[in-house]
């Protein structure tokens, strides 16, 4: 992903401080190698780093600025450039062939307006800037694939895709939010939410609209709660799938250089690598080869996938890039060490990023497909409740009973308990809260913090905003929002470098998906059904028919165990408990615990652990900064906060290579 920056001084047309946004571009420069450029006009900024990976990219040159004066941001990848350009050729005015994507995106905001989100289908962020009426728009993809944060005051709006950096050049005073951490430690937090007050993140689906020194938020995009798909045979149903999911693979095969693609053995990576194959074999591709990455345990053997990686890779007839956790460990970075924006999980795979990078660098790779949203969407948990619960819902006793008989014959499991399951989802989220043994919070967690941030809720998951009826597609809605909390929580770009992209995350896939009847996923004993029958062929057979899958808890307790002579001082006193989160003899008992592979909360655990880093590396980026007062870095940051100050107007779009500016000494 290419990094994105710049300031907008409100109710005023102060020009913007050249100092702070050269500060931001230079620190968006390991984001962006590519090269970039900066824009000033008048009270607005912005700043623009690279990572060239379209042929089309070659030729961007950003900010770009239009022929009207309105000034472009863009990091993204367009996947319906092909057809919004015949509609557009007015406003174009290179040969197809040579359009750029921020060409066509400024070009649908001259024809339609703020509305023009809503037509983009792709990967994005955006910053736009209308000198005319005076507004500011910041845009993101509707699944937050990619970052795009801001901090706002009564003076001016300073945004950035890192959220590292803007902490850097806000001047703001940086405190910790509760409900953050309250929605990290359970099921991740809400997507626009930061762990500062303060600083926030445009929501997904989103644009924000800055105008008259107002800032409102607005949703340009939602699936349709009415929409469903009805075909007349499975066959059809199949066959749309195979085509979307090839369709979506295709747009992310669009690069210069090779694609990496993760491959755990799974159903949804190995899709994913199957079906670039076909497209490869097929001529239509961009890119001139796929190499897979695959990550794998030597020690840790029950987290272990190799005999299905090893079946991907003999269809394919070649072998991927193996990176072992016994050579790049978990858990080896300490808080010491770095300083990261937000406390995330991915923390400990720190190691493993670096051998990521190096292995892709080595093949002139930037894009690496993941198979993020594959479970939740196809619905990978093989339980009828959702199902029953549709039929209760619709007062339908004949179909509930057949469904309650052929699951319980296929689940082994007693009639009147499947029906429990069926019931409780009709229940309050109070009620849930409850009796659900989904809603059980992590015993380590303060009952004064989980009452207060009423996390047994919480750990029910998202609740649909879209207005489904149904039980099952509000659950299916929920999944969605789910993936969407996991991908735009997770700050990968400032581990990995690299772009993450994720078809199953592809809009027009989404929203097929979301409208197919539950019945073509599920079946009694099976989740994923329609991509079970939709990829034979496609897949060996033996992912297609495999059940169930590895997960990394052998892994994570191993490493706690390996790393303890280290962990346990810092858990001695830890910083979670300062802040009334964690129980601190509780949390001693569920590491021993982790450490001897008993403790079922595993995950929850390291997420605990990496609040506990990350608290501590903030508290001594703080006290580093507090020592550093006065020194001469500090009249940077004081500037930062009164952005209008000590500068020169500038005519309409004026623009400077980078490389021509310095920040001052």
């Amino acid at each position: 992903m290419s990094a994105l920056g710049g300031i907008a001084n409100l109710n005023s047309t102060t020009p913007v401080n050249v100092t702070v946004l050269t500060m931001l571009w230079h620190l968006l420069t390991d984001y962006g190698p590519n090269g970039g450029e900066m824009v000033r006009c008048g009270s607005v900024g912005m700043v623009y780093r690279a990572l060239n990976v379209t042929h089309e990219s070659l030729l961007e040159k950003q900010p770009l600025i239009s022929r009207f004066g309105q000034i472009l941001a863009w990091d993204g990848r367009l996947d319906n450039r092909d057809d919004l350009i015949p509609g557009l050729r007015d406003d174009l005015h290179n040969e197809v062939a040579q359009v750029t994507d921020p060409a066509i995106v400024m070009a649908a905001y001259l024809r339609w307006g703020i509305e023009f989100p809503s037509r983009l289908i792709g990967d994005f962020a955006l910053v736009l800037w209308d000198p005319y009426p005076r507004t500011l728009l910041l845009a993101r993809d509707p699944f937050g694939v990619r970052t795009l944060f801001y901090h706002a005051n009564e003076s001016r709006i300073i945004w950035s895709s890192i959220l590292r950096e803007l902490l850097e050049v806000a001047g703001a005073e940086l405190k910790v939010d509760d409900e953050y951490i309250a929605g990290f430690l359970t099921r991740y937090p809400e997507p626009w939410q930061t762990p500062y007050k303060g600083f926030q993140a445009v929501s997904p689906g989103n644009v924000v609209i800055i105008r008259d020194g107002q800032l409102k938020e607005r949703r340009y995009w939602s699936p349709d709660p009415q929409a469903e798909i009805q075909y007349r045979t499975t066959g059809q149903y199949e066959e749309r799938f195979r085509q979307l999911l090839g369709e979506a693979v295709r747009c992310r095969l669009r690069a210069h250089g090779p694609v990496f693609a993760e491959l755990s053995g799974g159903l949804d990576s190995s899709s994913i690598v199957c079906m670039a194959d076909q497209i490869l074999e097929r001529g239509d591709a961009e890119t001139p080869r796929v190499e897979t990455v695959s990550y794998v345990y030597d020690e840790a053997r029950t987290s272990d996938e190799r005999p299905f990686i090893r079946s991907v890779e003999e269809k394919r007839g070649k072998l991927g890039y193996h990176i072992r956790e016994d050579d790049y460990r978990l858990l080896t970075i300490s808080a010491e060490e770095t300083f990261v924006s937000a406390p995330s999980y991915h923390y400990y795979y720190v190691e493993r990023y670096k051998a990521l990078r190096e292995a892709m660098g080595r093949n002139g790779a930037r894009v690496l497909l993941s198979g993020e949203g594959g479970d939740q969407l196809n619905i990978a948990n093989p339980d009828p409740d959702i199902a029953l619960a549709d039929h209760i819902f619709e007062c339908r006793p004949l179909p509930l009973h057949r469904c309650l008989r052929d699951w319980s014959y296929a689940l082994k499991k007693p009639y009147l308990q499947l029906l429990w399951t069926g019931v409780a989802l009709l229940l309050p989220r109070s009620v849930q809260a409850r009796c659900r043994p989904i809603a059980q919070v992590p015993p380590w967690l303060e009952d004064g913090f989980v009452a207060r941030m009423n996390l047994r809720e919480r750990m029910l998951g998202p609740s649909d905003i879209y207005g489904y009826r149904l039980p099952s597609r509000r659950d299916q809605a929920e999944g969605l929002l789910s993936v969407v909390r996991t991908v735009s929580a997770i700050y990968s770009q400032e581990y990995a470098r690299i772009e993450y992209s994720y078809p199953y995350l592809h809009r027009p896939l989404v929203e097929f998906l979301l409208a197919v009847p539950i019945e073509q996923k599920i079946s009694p004993g099976e989740g994923r059904s329609l991509v079970r029958r939709s990829m034979s062929g496609v897949l060996p057979e033996r992912i297609v028919k495999r059940k169930g899958k590895k997960g990394p808890t052998d892994a994570l307790s191993r490493a706690v165990a390996r790393e303890w002579p280290r962990l346990r001082p810092m858990l001695v006193d830890p910083r979670v408990c300062e802040y009334g989160y964690v129980s601190p003899e509780a949390l001693m008992t569920a590491v021993d615990q982790v450490r001897h592979g008993t403790q079922k909360f595993t995950f929850h655990l390291f997420v605990t652990i990496s609040t506990e880093f990350w608290l501590r590396s903030l508290e001594r980026r703080l006290s580093g900064a507090r020592s550093a007062a006065g020194s001469a870095a500090q009249p940077l940051r004081t500037e930062a906060a009164h952005l209008g100050a000590g500068s020169v107007p500038a005519p309409l779009g004026t623009r400077w290579q980078g490389e021509q500016l310095r920040p001052p000494t």
